[in-house]
């Protein structure tokens, strides 16, 4: 059993990518009242929204517990609508070394497509595969395409 893994999926929302890029490199503070059954609180603790090198701690709950992340904009590129967190600290430390998310947002005529991908690095081989937070992460792009298409 490898420590290293991946998970990914493409996601197809009604959003335009820039819409998305918008709220998830930009403004992922709006996540805790479009979203508030999954973003509890996204505070910047240093850097600018959007810029890369900024820290954000996160609240989100997941299986109905609340659960505390500082992230790292690791990479950004408005042009590609991309944007990729690097974990730093808290909850999930106890079980990954590493653990990236990445959201790539590619136009199509009508809509666009998000790429969700977690990469990590497990601390021991009992840490499970994160599918839980992937299907979190899944859930969060759908009810913020909903949240966008009313808007």
């Amino acid at each position: 059993m490898s420590l290293i893994g991946t998970l990914e999926t493409d996601v197809d929302i009604s959003a335009t990518a820039q819409q998305f890029f918008e709220v998830m490199c930009n403004a992922p503070s709006q996540l805790t009242s479009i979203v508030p059954d999954i973003v509890k609180s996204v505070d910047l603790l240093d850097g600018l929204w959007g810029a890369l090198g900024a820290i954000s701690s996160w609240t989100y709950v997941l299986g109905g517990v609340n659960s505390t992340i500082t992230l790292l904009i690791s990479a950004v590129n408005p042009i590609t609508k991309s944007v990729t967190y690097g974990l730093i600290e808290e909850d999930l430390k106890s079980q990954f070394s590493t653990f990236t998310v990445q959201m790539d947002a590619t136009q199509k005529n009508v809509g666009s497509t998000v790429h969700l991908t977690m990469s990590y690095v497990k601390l021991t081989e009992d840490v499970s595969t994160p599918q839980a937070l992937l299907d979190l992460g899944v859930q969060l792009i759908t009810e913020l395409d909903a949240y966008l298409a009313r808007a």
